[in-house]
Formats: structure tokens, sequence, C-alpha cells
């Protein structure tokens, strides 16, 4: 049986797509699930509308999944307007259990959480301290909070699984994100490999890494058109956890960025300071991940630059929304054809889709 494929929403933010319609969209593409990785994904938490967002899904044969922002109430993209966390977490619990999702995923913050006024482990405590508050309501809903490695490296692999085993795995897991690594030194796969036994779910996504003199550079990109080996991650899944879905996410418009890990400079030491204790295990398959990419003739993807914000223009506005579905609807028929993912091939994009 094919392992199970599915669309995290944030890879299709500019399309305009309520609950219902990332529902029909997935069923268009033959996918199995919709991961809603926002809460703004939903309308509302009232019962009546969870449950109509439910038997639609149903009625179209596709599970459901839910997730949330941050749970830290220190990092800079924490959003008080919903509550402190541990409301915001109790929130997303119920609506969880009444859309059919065994979890909540969530995250710390963002790399640049590693090195503000506020300690990282201070980060950590507050994060701790808010599933602690609703693991009983967990434990009574038989769920999960699934923390993910999140935003270019607020987690390193290593640090995520002792946080896993420092709340509780009865309660808390692992969203597994295989395009953050990247921008921390980190290979994905390594990172599959230490996390496996606690991940509940993917963020599955490709990179272009390539040698830059200071280290490497990293690009995310379209999946297979990258250097990461995604088959070695699948492999490691399907040994260790091979009941969970792989949910594509594709984040494009972005140039490459500088990884100095390896650079004797103010870039490279700044750099050590975000990450002081990366494994030598995780370094030395980091630069296999960069040599791999030399190997393959990784480079940038030939794309659009650029994000949808209020002062883009129409025009391009619609050429970055056309990309990012092209790009988003291209990794579907790779992971499909090429990784042999999701119930089947779909028949409603076309196969050759220029990304």
């Amino acid at each position: 049986m094919a392992r199970r494929l599915g669309i995290d929403t944030f890879s299709l933010r500019y399309q305009g797509l309520d609950a219902f319609g990332f529902i029909d969209y997935a069923r268009g593409l033959n996918l199995d699930v919709v991961q809603y990785s926002t809460r703004e994904n939903l309308a509302s938490h009232d019962p009546g509308y969870l449950d109509e967002v439910r038997a639609h899904a149903d009625r179209a044969g596709i599970e459901l999944e839910i997730g949330m922002g941050s749970i830290d109430r220190h990092a800079v993209g924490f959003a008080p307007k919903w509550g402190d966390a541990a409301t915001q977490l109790t929130d997303m619990l119920h609506a969880a259990s009444r859309l059919g999702s065994p979890f909540v995923r969530c995250f710390l913050g963002a790399q640049a959480d590693r090195h503000g006024a506020v300690p990282f482990a201070t980060h950590v405590d507050a994060c701790a301290e808010a599933i602690t508050a609703v693991a009983p309501l967990a434990r009574d809903l038989g769920l999960k909070i699934a923390v993910e490695n999140h935003g270019f490296g607020d987690f390193l692999a290593h640090e995520l699984r002792a946080f896993v085993e420092r709340v509780g795995p009865d309660v808390c897991a692992v969203t597994l994100d295989t395009g953050n690594p990247t921008f921390a030194a980190e290979e994905p796969g390594y990172s599959a490999s230490v996390l496996a036994p606690y991940i509940v779910t993917t963020h599955f996504r490709d990179t272009c890494v390539w040698p830059h003199p200071d280290g490497a550079w990293a690009q995310w990109t379209v999946l297979g058109r990258g250097s990461v080996d995604l088959d070695a991650i699948i492999a490691t899944l399907d040994r260790e956890c091979p009941d969970i879905a792989i949910n594509l996410e594709t984040i494009n418009g972005m140039a490459p960025k500088v990884i100095p890990f390896e650079a004797d400079n103010e870039a490279g030491r700044a750099f050590r300071v975000i990450y002081p204790e990366i494994p030598d295990a995780s370094l030395a398959a980091y630069r296999g991940l960069v040599e791999r990419g030399h190997r393959l003739g990784t480079g940038p993807l030939d794309q659009i630059m650029g994000f949808i914000d209020p002062d883009t223009a129409p025009d391009v506005a619609e050429v970055l929304r056309r990309q990012q579905r092209n790009h988003f609807e291209a990794s579907v028929a790779y992971a499909q054809d090429v990784l042999g993912l999701g119930r089947a091939k779909t028949t409603t994009i076309r196969r050759d889709v220029e990304a």
C-alpha cells in the first residue's frame, strides 16, 4: 500500500482557498491528506462548522490534520491575539479532536529566536510549560502535540529529540520538516534518523545545496530538483514510522542563502554563536550533502523572486500565484511518479508542468 501523500496548506497560501477549497483541490490531485497548518485556515472553531469541514473531507476521501503557530511566548512570531500558548493549544486540541486529526502541529519559532535578547533555553522552557499545561487534555483526547523543526532551524534534531523526551513522548511528538535543517547546516536525512522514533507527520520539501567558499549555498526548490536524498529519507520513515503522511510543503520566491558553517570570519563566528553544539556526525552528513550537490551540478532554481504583500502589483501577484501553484503541482507529480507516494497519479495536472 502506498504511503499517504498530502498537502501542507502553506504551500498554496496565495491561492485564496478556504478549508473546503483545500479539500476539493487535494481530491482533484488524488492526494490523501490536507494539513491545515495554520489556525487561519479554519474560518471558525464552532463545532457546527468543524463538523461540516470534516463531513466534506469524509465525502472526498481526504484525511485532515491541523496545526498552529508558535507556542513560545518569547518568540518573535508568537501571536498573543489568540490568547496565551496554553489557551491556544487547548483550542486547537479541541478542534483537532472534532476534525479527526491525531495531533496538533506547532513550533517554537525561528532561527532568529536562537540569538535574541531571550536565551534559547528560556524559549525552550516556555514551550515545555505550554505543553505540560495542556498534557492532561491531550491525554484525555488521545492526541499529541507535534513540534516542528521550524523557521530555518529553531531546533536542531538532537535538541528537538531531547525536548520531546523531556516533556514526555506520550503527549509530545515531532513534525519533521525536511527543508529547514539545511539552513542550520543539518542534513535532512540525519534529522529524520535522529527524530524518527517521535515523528507523527511531515512537511516534505527539497533543497538545492551546493558549495560556497564559506560553506554552502541553500535554496528551497521543487521536489526532485534539489540535492537532498529524498529516497533515503523515505526509507528511514518506512522503517521507523510507516504510518505517517508525507505532506508536501513547497516554498518559492526566495533567493539562495549562504550557510557559513565552515568560515573563519565574522559570518562563520556568528553562525557558531547561533549553533554552538552541532554534533560531529551531523556536520559530516551536511558536508556530504554539499558534496552531493556539487556532484549533481546543483545550482539556484530559475524562478521569479518575491513574495505577495499588500503593496504587490496585481499583475505581479498573479505571476507569483501561478508560480506557486506550478511548483506545488510539479512536486506532486514527482512524489507520485518517481517516489511512488500517494494513492494514484493525478489526471488533473500536466506531468510536464513548467515550474
